[in-house]
């Protein structure tokens, strides 16, 4: 099992990478990253949780905690809720943020028009 903070660090930089480059348009991607980092620990709210702790906790052993961003298999890799791997986490999470923010204020001007342009008609679909 890894630590809770590693599961966060995951999530919010894969969350993070996403965003940056699958959508780029996105609104507030630094709080859908942190959004996205909460997402990688719901598996684990049987720890907290006052009602239905054991019925969760089955829940946690179930292949489909991959789905909040491969939580089981990271508890797989990290069977001893190592520190340094945490640590390696939290170091990747950085890195992606700061190449998220680069990418995001380097990003010419075409390129953002065209982002905006394609989430209005999309928008625009929607609303039909």
């Amino acid at each position: 099992m890894s630590l809770a903070i590693t599961h966060f660090a995951v999530g919010a930089a894969l969350t993070a990478l996403v965003l940056t480059y699958l959508v780029p348009g996105a609104r507030y991607p630094r709080v859908l990253s942190g959004v996205g980092g909460g997402w990688a620990m719901v598996p684990d709210v049987h720890w907290v949780s006052p009602v239905a702790a054991e019925t969760l906790k089955g829940a946690h052993g179930s292949p489909l905690v991959n789905l909040f961003w491969f939580h089981q298999a990271l508890d797989v890799a990290d069977p001893t809720d190592s520190k340094a791997v945490a640590a390696v986490a939290l170091a990747g999470l950085l890195l992606v943020t700061a190449l998220a923010e680069r990418r995001e204020y380097r990003t010419p001007e075409r390129v953002r028009t065209a982002a905006a342009d394609v989430a209005a008609t999309l928008t625009a679909e929607r609303d039909d």
